[in-house]
């Protein structure tokens, strides 16, 4: 393995590839793919880019260190880049600005226009966006300034224009809060596997000191009785040490009380 491998670790190359081939089977912008890993992984979605496609040609020059892997090529072949021509860039701006006057979101007028192709449909929405900022005037001051007669466009288009900017700033404030999101999401699944961690440790500390308490507890009682014969053991010394003489006397007369009574019961 090289630099790089060490670097990242076989758990965190395996685990990009993985994110990369799901946000392909979904369609999802490769992009937001390096930027989501970027959250996990504290790294930069530019160098993580930069490794994807190094790691990558290592794989396609070695299939077996794919297999090895459990990489699927196909998932990660490079789209080639197909441009609109002139013609189709005018007919299919025509469309979507035509369906978009009638109230439909860029997306749905793209897919429209596509015919459900979800792959045409993205790169008629990409080169519709391209076309707006394009023909849009540039924000000044935070000042948003509308095309004039001058630039040739109907009060239909113009205004189509407007609604696709607004969305396309949606957007963007969408795409924003979801990766915010998704890192407070993050922080909060790291954080609380710090909790469970902690607590668990806890739990084991409280299992440790119940069994010695436990322990300390019968060494206590087995002391109790041990003190208990002690002093039991000692007050037996102490009578036998100061008082033998009376101790002697009173037990000779009980005996004599024990003979008469005996005396008395058989007369």
């Amino acid at each position: 393995m090289n630099k790089k491998e060490i670097a990242w670790g076989k758990t965190q190359i395996y685990d990009l590839f993985k994110l990369v081939e799901n946000f392909r089977t979904t369609n999802k912008p490769l992009l937001k793919a390096f930027e989501s890993f970027a959250l996990i992984s504290n790294r930069k979605p530019n160098s993580i880019r930069n490794f994807y496609y190094y790691q990558l040609k290592i794989f396609e020059k070695n299939k077996n260190l794919a297999k090895d892997f459990n990489i699927n090529l196909d998932l990660h072949k490079k789209n080639e880049q197909k441009f609109f021509t002139a013609q189709e860039v005018k007919l299919s701006m025509g469309k979507i600005n035509e369906l978009l006057s009638k109230g439909y979101s860029v997306r749905r007028a793209c897919q429209e226009v596509a015919g459900g192709s979800l792959q045409l449909m993205i790169r008629l929405q990409n080169k519709y966006r391209s076309e707006l900022k394009q023909k849009t005037t540039a924000k000044k001051n935070n000042v948003l300034f509308m095309p004039n007669k001058k630039s040739g466009l109907t009060d239909d288009e113009i205004n189509s224009l407007f609604l696709g900017l607004v969305k396309i700033v949606k957007k963007s404030a969408r795409d924003n809060l979801d990766a915010n999101l998704i890192f407070q999401v993050q922080s909060a699944n790291n954080e609380l596997r710090k909790s469970i961690k902690n607590l668990a440790d806890k739990e084991r500390e409280v299992k440790i000191l119940r069994k010695k308490f436990e322990l300390l507890s019968n060494e206590k009682l087995k002391l109790k009785e041990e003190i208990k014969c002690l002093r039991s053991q000692n007050v037996e010394m102490l009578k036998a040490e100061q008082y033998p003489v009376k101790f002697n006397n009173l037990k000779s007369y009980l005996n004599q009380l024990d003979k008469k009574r005996a005396k008395k019961e058989s007369n």
